[in-house]
């Protein structure tokens, strides 16, 4: 690929200087079978890594120097706060591979030669629309001559902004060739502004660094510490505030103090104007990580039931009001989470689940009565129908869920040519029965240890999230058993509270969390990734493993703020 219109020549294909971590990727569609196993989405199949054990006695042990281009979410908030305009065009040049349910790994985000053509295109055409109509918002420079400090004041002003850092004298002097070769400044602004949005240092994060005294650790800038914040805690560019403070402590020749980190990570949650981004940016984590994004694109038999898409909006809606409620509002953890004793409902969804209380189209907030329905996220329409067959409920799905991504236990992918399909019994049987007689084979049994006897315990919903009692005329049994490996004892179980009060309290669950939460956040895994996971979970159990406290304790982390050399 060639240069993406970046004056000063520096490459724009660039990928991670880490490790891959991508174990495979798939699309996240649903084949709609009833049986688990191959019937999954190919990400389904992609298991976390192993944790690289910290095997060094310095524990602040970092990761590689990175990167990473911005995703597509981060691509798209950042082009509406640099142009301060929510409704600029945005373009579908990007396709960001799925890994481990999330499209953040380092090592998939790279730009190739159809899509720098398309980025051209649009940063040619986004750079005249905004010249034209928006000039006086996206810079603070307010001449309009061609003279050589009028093309320097707009230069460093908007491509502060755009690169998120200042631009050294030699960028600047690559750029003023392009707008001192036009004839008017709106023209020379739009050569600049269509060169800079395809630039790497606009498309891509830069997690680089400089030397520390020759130790081989290097030091991220102010900047770059700034853009880390901003984007794992509001998923887009750094507000005016942040770059203020990565300013003033590059003047100084200093960093941002650890100080600093904190008092602007709190401001960014906290603040009226960028909570609803930190909002937005949990949920992103939580649906890569509970894969609820498999409600989207769950295929169901409409002749059964017609979920429709706005139920399915809903029953996010509902999981998004619980998850931001328990963060936000109330400071909880993953545990109360998984067992709050309330929910939120409108009319639509009240009366799919059987509960009073919501009236009209807005979420209302209701206390579940014991025995209507069980309380905590796992027992929300998202995660049940996300996880089940077009027919018939999935214990194995679910169950596959918790073993893999709450308790972070692989599992090994099916045989070749497995039939996923559960088949119906000659005489009327309950779901359960026909997954047990499904499951008997040999090769399948072992397996299915680890994730039917836990997904049994969701059989009070079907593949709708609808409670039911009984199924085909038959009581549903509910009680599981989750498995632990051979040194660790088995719990038994009945029905979905209890099996949410033995993850509420385990510690394989917060260990778990924090490992997809660091992948989520720092693009990968590496060498030596677990030091990070252990300062990461000492600190948030400090704060008692709080959902804010282990989104802050990533930010306290040895490689927020430090990389050395990838191999």
């Amino acid at each position: 690929m060639g240069n993406l219109g970046n004056p000063d020549g520096t490459p724009s294909e660039t990928g991670s200087s880490g490790d891959s971590s991508g174990n495979g990727s798939g699309n996240g569609s649903s084949s709609g079978g009833d049986g688990g196993g191959p019937g999954d989405p190919p990400e389904m199949h992609t298991e976390i890594p192993e944790v690289s054990h910290c095997e060094v006695a310095d524990k602040s042990t970092p990761g590689p120097r990175v990167v990473r281009r911005l995703t597509v979410d981060q691509f798209e908030a950042t082009v509406r706060d640099l142009f301060k305009d929510q409704s600029v065009a945005l373009p579908s040049i990007f396709n960001d591979p799925q890994v481990l349910g999330f499209t953040a790994d380092a090592n998939a985000l790279v730009i190739r030669d159809l899509t720098a053509q398309q980025i051209m295109d649009w940063a040619e055409t986004t750079a005249d629309w905004a010249v034209t109509n928006k000039l006086a918002s996206i810079t603070s420079a307010s001449c309009r001559t061609l003279d050589a400090s009028c093309r320097t004041e707009f230069i460093r002003d908007f491509g502060r902004r755009a690169f998120r850092d200042k631009l050294t004298d030699e960028r600047v002097a690559s750029y003023d060739a392009l707008f001192s070769a036009e004839k008017s400044f709106e023209d020379g602004a739009k050569v600049v502004v269509g060169a800079m949005l395809q630039s790497p240092y606009f498309l891509y994060r830069h997690e680089i660094g400089t030397a520390a005294n020759g130790s081989g650790v290097y030091e991220l800038t102010p900047h770059e510490i700034a853009s880390n914040l901003s984007y794992l805690l509001t998923g887009t560019m750094p507000d005016e505030a942040l770059l203020q403070a990565a300013d003033a402590a590059a003047a100084q020749g200093a960093n941002l103090t650890s100080e600093q980190i904190a008092q602007h990570a709190l401001r960014l949650l906290e603040d009226s104007a960028t909570r609803p981004l930190a909002e937005k940016e949990m949920m992103r984590f939580m649906r890569g990580w509970l894969q609820l994004n498999r409600l989207v694109t769950a295929v169901k038999d409409n002749t059964l039931f017609d979920l429709t898409d706005a139920m399915r909006k809903d029953m996010m809606a509902e999981t998004q009001a619980l998850i931001v409620d328990t963060a936000f509002n109330q400071n909880g953890t993953f545990a109360n989470l998984l067992q709050a004793d309330y929910t939120f409902i409108n009319a639509s969804l009240g009366a799919h689940y059987g509960i009073n209380g919501a009236g009209g189209t807005e979420l209302t907030k209701v206390t579940l009565t014991p025995g209507q329905r069980d309380g905590g996220i796992l027992a929300h329409g998202s995660f049940l129908t996300g996880h089940g067959g077009a027919k018939l409920s999935s214990p194995t799905q679910r169950g596959k869920m918790v073993r893999t991504r709450l308790l972070c236990q692989p599992l090994e992918p099916p045989p070749p040519g497995v039939d996923p399909n559960v088949k119906p019994l000659e005489t009327p049987a309950t779901t359960r029965e026909m997954v047990e007689q499904h499951a008997q084979a040999p090769f399948c049994a072992n397996c299915h240890k680890q994730t039917d006897p836990i997904g049994v315990g969701f059989e009070h919903y079907d593949t709708f999230g609808r409670w039911r009692n009984d199924e085909n005329g038959i009581p549903v049994d509910v009680t599981g058993t989750v498995f632990e490996p051979p040194s660790g004892e088995d719990f038994n179980f009945n029905g979905a509270t209890e099996l949410a009060d033995y993850l509420a309290a385990s510690e394989d669950v917060k260990a778990c969390m924090v490992r997809y939460w660091s992948y989520y956040a720092f693009g990968g895994t590496w060498e030596q990734d677990g030091c990070t996971y252990e300062t990461v979970q000492q600190d948030a159990a400090a704060d008692e493993f709080r959902l804010k406290s282990v989104w802050l304790a990533l930010t306290r982390a040895p490689h927020f703020t430090r990389r050395v050399q990838g191999p």
